[in-house]
């Protein structure tokens, strides 16, 4: 029986049984996956009907009834965004017979309460959620926080909630960093990944572009010509400083994160033609990757660290690559087009990158590594580009210029529910996801 065989029967398996194994299958791949092994299961089902009740006020006070009913609205937006449920909203909280058997009528699985309460110094939220056909509680539990961080509080529960329901990671704290260019400089902006909390970051009155997470979420590393040079910048959000990484004369530029955070893959050209380098984050040079007479750029590691997709114009025009994290056994992916800005999946099955056709756009693509097909999933939409993925990898962030302008978007990686990620004067650029953020 060959692999795809396999596949459609393990997909015809109860959701939770599928859930499990791949589990089970999936870490134990992760524990090997130095080689070239990929996996890519998936299950489709429906979205799951939930109903989210009043949240209550137990202190009564005026600014406690309005902070319970924006975290309500930010939940709930959570939950929709998620795309795992359909939102039934009722105003009572009765936990009764009668009420969940009216809900279970109308096909409702969950029933979310909460209550809100100022207890003086902080904001408490107590959620519960409940099961509508054994009326038994299947999680509780109260977050506490400063006043002025009920949009966390409320995201902190929202991605508790699709943990305990789906058993997947919520992606509701969450960031997106991205370069604006309202102020006539090109400046870094961070912003909560529903563009909510907008703030800008740096005010150097320069360049600044191609910002990049790294894998804890605590640090960005960035271009900027704050010094009239293309140097490669950290910015500590922990600290509220940043330092040069690596000022080498020419392109200090497109760094990606490893795994682990330890080291950085980047393009320098150092009067020379642009190749791929490995740095530690001291900008101690630790290996050269390629050495070619052609341009070699756009790395992004696997989530296992062991391999690295990049873009390269050896073939005669930009095409997507993979070697090894050792700078051997370098495959070409792709054949067609112009393509550029590789983006590993967390989840280590897919590479989401852009491509253009002779007198097209450019488009967004994703790379299937196990069936090795490329699925488009932008058209006539003019240009698409920069993809970065979300924490849990079902959703690509990207700039668009078509609203006339460069703004950033949002789209799940079937190609449906796109969104405008914030509204911001200027041109909006090279958009980068955060892990979750504590």
């Amino acid at each position: 029986m060959n692999l795809n065989v396999k596949i459609n029967l393990i997909k015809k398996i109860h959701f939770l049984i599928l859930y499990i194994i791949f589990v089970i299958f999936f870490s134990t791949v992760t524990a090997y996956a130095n080689n070239d092994i990929y996996l890519s299961l998936c299950a489709t089902t429906k979205r799951s009907d939930i109903a989210i009740g009043h949240f209550n006020v137990v202190d009564k006070n005026e600014n406690t009834i309005k902070l319970a009913k924006l975290i309500k609205k930010i939940i709930k937006n959570d939950l929709v965004l998620s795309r795992y449920f359909n939102i039934i909203q009722i105003v009572s909280n009765d936990d009764s017979k009668e009420q969940l058997f009216s809900l279970r009528k109308n096909g409702t699985t969950i029933f979310i309460t909460a209550s809100v309460n100022d207890d003086g110094c902080d904001l408490v939220l107590e959620i519960k959620v409940i099961d509508v056909f054994t009326g038994e509680i299947i999680w509780k539990h109260s977050y506490k926080h400063k006043h002025s961080n009920y949009r966390y509080l409320a995201h902190k529960a929202s991605d508790e909630i699709i943990r305990r329901i789906k058993g997947e990671i919520g992606i509701a704290c969450s960031k997106i960093v991205f370069v604006n260019d309202s102020t006539r400089f090109k400046e870094l902006y961070v912003v909560d990944y529903d563009g909510y909390n907008l703030r800008r970051l740096t005010k150097d009155n320069k360049i600044n572009i191609l910002p990049k997470w790294s894998p804890g979420g605590g640090q960005i590393i960035y271009t900027s010509y704050l010094y009239n040079n293309p140097d490669l910048f950290v910015l500590d959000l922990l600290e509220n400083k940043r330092s040069i990484i690596s000022k080498y004369q020419g392109l200090n530029v497109t760094g990606s994160f490893s795994p682990d955070g330890k080291k950085i893959i980047l393009t320098l050209s150092k009067g020379r033609y642009p190749n791929l380098y490995m740095i530690n984050m001291r900008g101690e040079l630790l290996r050269r990757m390629t050495e070619n007479v052609y341009i070699d750029t756009s790395p992004s590691f696997a989530p296992n660290g062991q391999e690295i997709v990049f873009i390269s114009d050896r073939s005669g025009y930009p095409q997507l690559y993979i070697m090894n994290v050792s700078g051997g056994n370098v495959r070409r992916l792709t054949t067609n087009g112009y393509c550029d800005s590789p983006a590993w999946s967390p989840r280590g099955d897919k590479i989401a990158f852009t491509m253009k056709q002779a007198r097209g756009n450019y488009d967004l693509c994703i790379y299937d590594l196990p069936s090795t097909k490329v699925t488009r999933l932008t058209y006539n939409q003019r240009n698409n580009e920069n993809p970065t993925w979300s924490p849990d990898g079902r959703f690509l962030t990207f700039y668009s210029n078509r609203s006339g302008r460069g703004e950033i978007y949002i789209i799940a990686i079937d190609g449906s529910g796109t969104r405008k990620l914030v509204e911001i004067p200027g041109t909006s650029y090279t958009p980068s996801w955060s892990p979750i953020l504590s």
